[in-house]
């Protein structure tokens, strides 16, 4: 291999890589980034794997205080379907809009950053925070941001109180003391497999999907910790893809999640 120092026709000394020492850089380089990048996405992914828990560990502490000072009471959903709406732009009250769920806590001042009700890993744009935070602030209307025609405000994961002894998700519990103990009342969002906020690889669209990727759901249960499922059982339940209603899904997936904390 030739030098990087050569004197060219003129005697004179001249500095630079060859062809050759340049493709071998290149080469290493790329190997380097080959090893390290899935190290990087492992940790990207886990740190907000931790952040994540982190925000659901604060609701779960403002859902206490919540309680302590309600008679036991969770903040109610005053009969809206939809677990994961707190705001809806067709329904209010005096003109302002009717709080829905956590959005009682964030109005009651137990939680101050609204941010804390979104996984910043989430993947569907209903999910994330900054698009109920524009151009008013989050809770208010207008906003830029519409989902299905409307501008329902929506938090960023999945919260389903479901009462103690509750043989399906229809009867979901309206006191804290009443929560069922051995499943989380709220998780990671879990509408649909490819848009879990945690996994190790996305875009596949084929039979082995579910058996090749890697998930994670964080779950908040009624004594206040938070765990990270990893369980593939969860994961490749069918209940994922064919559901009738919020309910089954979410008795379902909570009861597996909490068999394996």
């Amino acid at each position: 291999m030739k030098s990087m120092i050569e004197r060219n026709r003129s005697g004179h000394l001249r500095c630079g890589f060859t062809l050759i020492e340049l493709l071998v850089v290149v080469s290493i380089i790329a190997l380097l980034v080959a090893i390290l990048m899935p190290a990087l996405h492992l940790a990207r992914m886990q740190s907000r794997i931790t952040v994540c828990g982190a925000h659901l560990k604060q609701v779960g502490l403002a859902m206490v205080m919540y309680s302590d000072n309600y008679n036991e009471s969770i903040p109610p959903d005053n009969g809206e379907m939809h677990g994961y709406v707190v705001y809806r732009d067709d329904i209010r009250i005096n003109g302002k809009l009717r709080p829905h769920r956590w959005a009682y806590l964030y109005e009651l001042h137990y939680i101050d950053q609204p941010e804390m009700f979104y996984c910043p890993a989430n993947r569907l744009g209903w999910a994330v925070f900054e698009n109920y935070n524009s151009p008013t602030r989050w809770g208010t209307l207008p906003q830029d941001f519409n989902a299905g025609g409307n501008e329902w405000i929506r938090i960023g994961y999945s919260y389903w109180p479901i009462k103690r002894g509750a043989q399906s998700g229809f009867d979901k519990a309206t006191k804290y003391s009443k929560l069922y103990l051995d499943m989380p009342y709220a998780t990671d969002l879990t509408h649909g497999l490819k848009n879990v906020s945690h996994q190790r690889r996305a875009g596949r669209n084929d039979e082995t999907y579910k058996a090749s990727n890697q998930y994670s759901l964080n779950a908040l249960y009624p004594d206040g910790h938070v765990s990270s499922c990893k369980e593939p059982t969860v994961f490749q339940d069918p209940v994922w893809d064919n559901f009738p209603d919020y309910e089954t899904l979410h008795y379902t997936l909570f009861k597996l999640i909490g068999r394996y904390q």
